[in-house]
């Protein structure tokens, strides 16, 4: 039974209970048939003596014998008038078919008290016998086979479907569930039912909806992942250019000054110009750093008050500012972007990093608002030399370039990140960053 299939032993065990039901009922009918047939015929018996001392009473003496051995001989009940009042003597007549020694015959008897039309009171006696198991096999063998087939019959049907309605979900599932192992996101269950295999089926189905969008989850964060290795890599790779060529020149500079060679025996002007380097390599050494954070720039949104994150980034800036004698005018109020607060802060301290590097002496930025976008103004005297069309684009620039590309970079790839849109406009006298509020 162990290596049977579903099918076949989910109808044997089916038919096996239900035949074994049937089987008990049977013979429960069985044994209980001969005392409800003896409770039947003596009621019959009762009922029919009473309709007949109804009918003879007030009647003479030759006329009740004559009715009752009429009515003695058309059925199977013996009436006769009791000949004394001894209630323990029995008189049987010749109709009565009674087998005194025998184990299943069963007498019936039933008194009645009548009056005659002379006033005299008789006896009425009524008397049935009945075979009772014998009547009660005749019935059995009669009937019970026809029931029992019928019965096996029905039960075989019932089973069948039973286990034609259990095996066919089940394939249902088995064949539904190998496609969702195949990642088959059509895969579903078709629920027509509200039972408890409905219920699993609406689960099964739950459960592979869940597993799809986790595992969409997981590819869209793996997708993040690999933009941000692939910005990291890129940042640093555009980033070791930019650094390799001031640290050869700071390292040119610092040993012409330490043999004393030409020019450079001028160390004051030279340790400046030394210090302007650092300065810069600080910087860039800071944008690298920067790109550390990229990792928390995701599912971070909030709405961000700018003003409050610009102010501690001025603060940063202010020496450099007024060395270089800048005009700020920061003309934000309470505006506000939908960012993740820590890249807010990288974007401006780059755009103001880049803002105060090419602004000239006494020069200005503007930081203000204006038809839904953060302007970033910077005054510069060389804008004509400017390649807006190759800023717009926001690549990481060659040694042989000597915009700071970095920082615009990672600008614009965290904002993409956000999917803000930005642009670069210019005028005569300056250059902006503008930044989309909505």
């Amino acid at each position: 039974m162990k290596n049977l299939k579903l099918f076949p032993k989910l109808f044997i065990y089916t038919f096996s209970s239900l035949a074994f039901s049937i089987l008990v009922i049977h013979l429960l009918v069985y044994l209980i048939f001969p005392n409800t047939y003896l409770r039947a015929k003596k009621e019959d018996l009762t009922v029919k003596a009473d309709q007949i001392s109804q009918s003879l009473n007030g009647k003479s003496l030759d006329y009740v014998k004559q009715a009752l051995d009429f009515f003695s001989k058309d059925g199977d009940i013996n009436a006769s008038v009791k000949e004394n009042n001894d209630e323990i003597s029995l008189k049987l007549e010749q109709n009565i078919d009674f087998d005194i020694n025998s184990n299943t015959n069963s007498l019936i008897i039933e008194e009645r008290e009548i009056t005659l039309n002379n006033g005299k009171t008789v006896n009425l006696q009524f008397l049935s016998t009945s075979n009772i198991r014998q009547n009660a096999k005749i019935l059995s063998l009669k009937f019970l086979p026809i029931t029992l087939s019928i019965s096996f019959l029905f039960s075989g049907v019932v089973s069948l479907i039973f286990a034609k309605f259990v095996t066919n979900n089940i394939n249902q599932i088995k064949y539904v569930t190998s496609k969702m192992m195949k990642l088959d996101k059509s895969a579903f269950l078709k629920v027509d039912s509200t039972n408890e295999a409905g219920q699993l089926k609406s689960q099964i189905n739950n459960l592979y909806q869940t597993l799809l969008k986790l595992m969409n989850d997981m590819e869209i964060k793996n997708n993040e992942i690999l933009n941000l290795e692939k910005l990291k890599y890129e940042v640093f790779r555009g980033a070791s250019h930019e650094l390799k060529t001031p640290l050869a020149s700071l390292k040119i500079i610092l040993e012409n000054m330490s043999y004393n060679i030409g020019k450079y025996k001028d160390k004051e002007k030279y340790i400046k110009e030394c210090l302007v380097i650092v300065d810069e390599l600080t910087q860039r050494v800071y944008q690298i750093l920067t790109t550390s954070s990229f990792d928390y720039l995701k599912d971070d949104e909030e709405t961000v008050n700018i003003n409050d994150s610009l102010k501690n980034i001025l603060i940063n800036y202010d020496i450099l500012i007024k060395q270089k004698n800048i005009s700020l005018n920061n003309n934000l109020k309470n505006e506000t972007i939908f960012i993740g607060r820590t890249a807010l802060k990288i974007v401006l301290s780059n755009l103001i990093s880049n803002a105060v590097k090419y602004t000239d002496e006494n020069g200005f930025i503007d930081i203000f608002v204006k038809d839904g976008f953060l302007h970033v103004e910077n005054s510069y005297k060389n804008i004509s030399t400017l390649d807006i069309e190759k800023m717009s684009k926001i690549k990481i620039y060659s040694k042989k370039d000597t915009s700071n590309g970095l920082g615009l970079y990672i600008i614009k790839n965290i904002l993409s990140n956000y999917k803000i849109f930005y642009k670069i406009e210019k005028t005569k006298t300056s250059i902006a960053f503008l930044i989309e509020l909505n």
